[in-house]
């Protein structure tokens, strides 16, 4: 019976039959296979992400060992009750009904492979030979100018990044919204919560929507979702091995206070994060401004702006903007963020602009009420 089951998940046979005409077809590289669900890369660079029956467990090794990253497949999926998949720490909404193998890629599309890394969870797919990991770009003249300062602070947000304090802070974000029939900016929310940062994850809890106590998760708000990747958004500026290059502006004012300025630009896929709509990512170019302390290095502003979303992507620009500041908690003071603004512009011309405070920064205790999902 097992021997069946791996042999079936592993080839996953299209059979005609019952919900056929619902399931959803998709053909693109297949970029990574888990323990639950599978990722594939489509001709425009999104990404489908969707999981294996629950039946399959036994075949995702099976079917890791047939293919190598890079094969091109079709995957045929039915729409699911989102599930939270806590490898990936996403929900996902497709389930797979069948894949079937097309190609391998050819020695050209091998050498432009862009995977270099898993990107969400185990990846149990080998890299075909000749693939490699991303090239870091060259390094600065070190007589340039703002080039001294800019390694400086690379050794000093690096660790930043790597050590960010674990912590809590009340949140507050005002959600407005404009169609095509109203373009006018008119409030949509106030989304209040308490979240908490623990490394690289964050979560919320305590939600209120205008007033009201929220009892769904916040991924089920309507409207768009705003997230929190502080972390996320110093690493892909400064570690050497993403290919993001940076120019240096000179010295300026902001704020009433002496910053360097560095402009940055980020191509698709690089180490930004993915942007995500219900069963699709999108991992688009980034450009914009990083301002850093001088003296000191720590960056205490970072304005970015996505560019060049595929035409079946939901969004068509999204904009970010971050402040850090230095806040008490105890007796220490720490640099972490206070304020971030997003303005973000749908395909179908509705936007939003959120506008988020942090306040009340304070030590996270370990005996919280605190669930990660």
């Amino acid at each position: 019976m097992r021997r069946w089951l791996l042999l079936f998940f592993s080839l996953l046979v299209l059979q005609p039959g019952r919900g056929f005409q619902s399931d959803l077809a998709f053909t693109g590289s297949l970029e990574r296979v888990g323990e639950h669900s599978v990722s594939i890369k489509l001709a425009d660079r999104r990404v489908i992400d969707a999981m294996l029956p629950n039946t399959a467990a036994l075949g995702a090794a099976a079917l890791a060992a047939r293919h190598s990253m890079g094969d091109e497949v079709e995957i045929r999926c039915k729409p699911i009750q989102p599930v939270w998949e806590a490898a990936t720490s996403r929900f996902q909404s497709l389930e797979i009904t069948s894949i079937r193998f097309l190609r391998r890629p050819s020695p050209e599309e091998v050498l432009t492979m862009l995977e270099a890394r898993p990107r969400e969870g185990t990846n149990l797919l080998q890299r075909p030979p000749g693939v490699v990991a991303v090239t870091p770009n060259p390094a600065a003249d070190s007589n340039a100018p703002g080039a001294r300062e800019l390694e400086n602070a690379r050794r000093i947000n690096l660790k930043y990044a790597a050590e960010m304090p674990n912590f809590v802070a009340d949140e507050t974000a005002v959600r407005y919204r404009s169609t095509t029939e109203s373009p006018d900016w008119r409030p949509y929310d106030t989304v209040e919560s308490e979240i908490v940062f623990r490394g690289r994850r964050a979560v919320r809890q305590q939600i209120r929507r205008n007033g009201k106590p929220w009892d769904q998760p916040f991924d089920a708000l309507p409207g768009f979702k705003w997230y929190e990747g502080f972390e996320t958004e110093i690493s892909p500026l400064f570690d050497s091995k993403c290919p993001t290059t940076i120019d240096y502006q000179g010295r300026t004012k902001v704020g009433g206070k002496q910053r360097l300025e560095y402009r940055f630009r980020s191509p698709a896929d690089g180490c930004f994060p993915f942007l995500y709509f219900t069963y699709q990512r999108y991992n688009p170019a980034r450009t914009g401004s990083f301002f850093i302390e001088d003296p000191g290095g720590s960056v205490i502003q970072v304005d970015e702006e996505s560019s060049g979303f595929p035409a079946d992507f939901e969004f068509s620009g999204r904009e970010e903007h971050i402040f850090w500041d230095y806040v008490k908690i105890g007796d220490d003071l720490h640099l972490l963020p206070v304020r971030v603004n997003f303005l973000v512009r749908y395909s179908d011309g509705t936007r939003y602009r959120v506008e988020v405070q942090y306040r009340n920064h304070r030590h996270f205790e370990a005996s919280s009420n605190v669930t990660f999902n």
